[in-house]
């Protein structure tokens, strides 16, 4: 990726960028549509972008996600109603993360600010891709699955 960088320049991979994070801020939009949370993006203050890779970091209840097959860790813990809790809110935080730091870059990115690190950006939209795919998977319903019924598509 940086080899293909590095005969770009800087405008055209601050586009490049911003078309990939407007593409990945569309797919969390859809994604909160279809939990029923509620449609309203938070905006972090900018400070946020001035620890973006810290803040796009997981914390620790998240990694389990990463760690684990979520939906073996889902279903695991599916009997016990505080740890259950837990689960649901880390999943709703982290969404409504996901979503309001790739929106907060995006305006960033289309207002043409200066003060962007197109390398530091680009990292941080690699994180919160990856977070977006672990938050899709969990989100999936398959069809056979219930209570008592776990189904995996082979």
């Amino acid at each position: 990726m940086l080899k293909k960088s590095a005969n770009l320049s800087l405008q055209q991979n601050i586009e490049k960028l911003k078309s990939r994070l407007e593409g990945k801020l569309t797919e969390a939009e859809d994604l909160v549509k279809t939990t029923g949370m509620p449609g309203g993006i938070p905006t972090p203050p900018d400070s946020v972008l001035a620890n973006l890779i810290q803040e796009c970091e997981d914390h620790t209840f998240w990694l389990n996600f990463k760690k684990a097959a979520p939906m073996l860790f889902c279903a695991a813990i599916e009997p016990d109603a505080q740890i259950k809790q837990v689960r649901d809110l880390s999943f709703m935080e982290e969404l409504l993360k996901v979503r309001s730091m790739m929106n907060v870059m995006c305006n960033k990115l289309r207002e043409g600010d200066a003060n962007i690190d197109i390398i530091e950006y680009s990292m941080a939209t690699q994180m919160l891709e990856n977070k977006l795919m672990v938050l899709k998977s969990l989100n999936t319903t398959v069809e056979g699955d219930s209570d008592e019924q776990l189904t995996f598509n082979v």
